[in-house]
């Protein structure tokens, strides 16, 4: 099978896979009470409506809540806990027990009090709680760490764990709010997030209470790190080129080639110094037989570089100050992974956020081709040749499990650096091996 074969075969397959990909809210019976999984979070709650353990399961299934006197419960002002008489589900069913769109619990208490519990099928992390009440009554609000490190401003308490970088934010509107207690006169609306905590969420959530809420969050121990100047302003970079192209595939395609392109200079930089270093390689093996004496040896050596203005070094200075880059633009989309869920339709992926074999199987091809044409222009040898595409095809298949927004982003910076390493090798003139060369049926010069 010849390789536009290979690709249209594998077009189709990762069309067919990717049709059926969908966003639901299951509910799963337990033997007090029910579990709620949402795309990204996992909610188990008592038979009285009571909230006992939440997960957030993004990259792994993390436990983040337990209840101790916080888990939505009501009570009475006198403080005692209401009873239960009946609960229902409301929601739009599309298999058993599998629900589109929004899920509502509705619970119904003693003397007239209903508590309904909304999830909402969005990638915020957005539940809604909603009281109504003939009489005053009491709800306890999440907390995701300990007391000490809440915080309350006007309308809101919030829970900070800076273990996990999770925070719980409660929207109270109504009633008063005595540390992580609500109470009510008869009706009460309350918007929790509980999520792992991304700026991006808040902005979109409360954006007329942003600044005040940031600000305050900024006070607590643990929420901020030392890379947030550099990396918030990506962050923003990032979403405003989303609401330019509404399609996070285009946003990542076209994020990429603008920071590749700001930080070409860098790799230029790198690449000549490598070229030169190439360029002087019969010198240093000719130097290497005639002095046998390491002492001796390391002095000529010296005498040539400094003779011909080359830094051995600065090839691999060039790269360390590149990584530390790179890794900050991977934990950028990375960033945007729930919205990647709910986003728009990309070519041939209808989830940015899916990974395993399946979604990424175009993705491995690519980068595995370009990284074997890459391999040929820079090697001298059939046998570095060889190491280097035996790592490109292992490469790949270690991040097989990647979000395919991820992987878009590592392909296509594979491709990007194919195509600056081929312009700068042919510009100067430098040539590689060639498939025949690499397979010995042509010596090489």
């Amino acid at each position: 099978m010849d390789l536009r074969k290979l690709l249209t075969f594998v077009i189709l397959i990762t069309s067919v896979i990717f049709a059926f990909s969908k966003n639901e809210v299951m509910v799963t019976n337990l033997e007090k009470g029910l579990k709620v999984t949402t795309r990204f979070s996992e909610f188990e709650l008592n038979d009285k409506g009571d909230l006992i353990n939440v997960y957030l399961m993004m990259d792994r299934k993390m436990h983040v809540f337990q209840a101790d006197g916080d888990g939505l419960e009501l009570f009475s002002p006198e403080g005692s806990p209401l009873n239960v008489v009946g609960y229902s589900l409301k929601g739009t069913t599309v298999a058993p027990n599998t629900y589109s769109g929004d899920l509502s619990l509705v619970y119904e208490y003693e003397n007239g009090v209903k508590k309904t519990i909304t999830f909402k099928n969005l990638p915020e992390y957005v539940t809604i709680v909603e009281i109504q009440s003939v009489n005053p009554v009491v709800i306890t609000l999440p907390r995701v760490w300990y007391e000490d490190n809440d915080r309350i401003m006007k309308d809101y308490f919030i829970s900070f764990a800076p273990k996990n970088r999770v925070i719980s934010l409660s929207k109270t509107g109504e009633g008063k709010l005595v540390s992580n207690k609500l109470y009510l006169q008869n009706y009460g609306k309350i918007t929790v997030h509980m999520a792992p905590y991304k700026r991006i969420f808040l902005k979109k959530l409360f954006s007329d209470d942003y600044a005040q809420l940031l600000s305050t969050i900024k006070g607590i121990s643990g929420s901020s790190a030392w890379y947030d100047p550099v990396f918030y302003p990506l962050v923003w970079f990032f979403w405003w080129l989303f609401e330019v192209t509404k399609n996070f595939g285009w946003t990542i395609i076209i994020f990429t080639i603008i920071i590749r392109f700001v930080l070409y200079p860098l790799y230029h930089a790198q690449t000549k110094s490598m070229i030169r270093m190439r360029k002087l390689q019969p010198k240093i093996e000719e130097i290497r037989k005639r002095y046998k004496d390491p002492t001796k040896q390391q002095e000529e050596l010296m005498k040539v570089y400094k003779e011909e203005g080359v830094n051995p070094a600065s090839g691999c200075l060039m790269l360390l100050v590149q990584l530390p880059i790179f890794f900050l633009l991977y934990a950028v989309i990375r960033y945007f992974q729930e919205e990647f869920a709910f986003g728009s339709r990309f070519l041939f992926w209808n989830d940015l956020s899916a990974g395993g074999f399946g979604p990424n199987a175009l993705f491995i091809i690519i980068t595995i081709v370009a990284s074997y044409y890459n391999t040929l222009i820079t090697s001298q040898d059939s046998r570095s040749a060889w190491q280097g595409i035996l790592m490109s095809v292992i490469f790949p298949f270690l991040f097989v499990g990647l979000p395919s927004g991820l992987f878009l982003y590592y392909t296509l910076n594979t491709v990007i650096q194919l195509l600056i390493t081929y312009y700068i090798y042919k510009r100067y003139k430098i040539k590689g091996l060639t498939t025949r060369e690499l397979l010995g049926l042509r010596p090489k010069g």
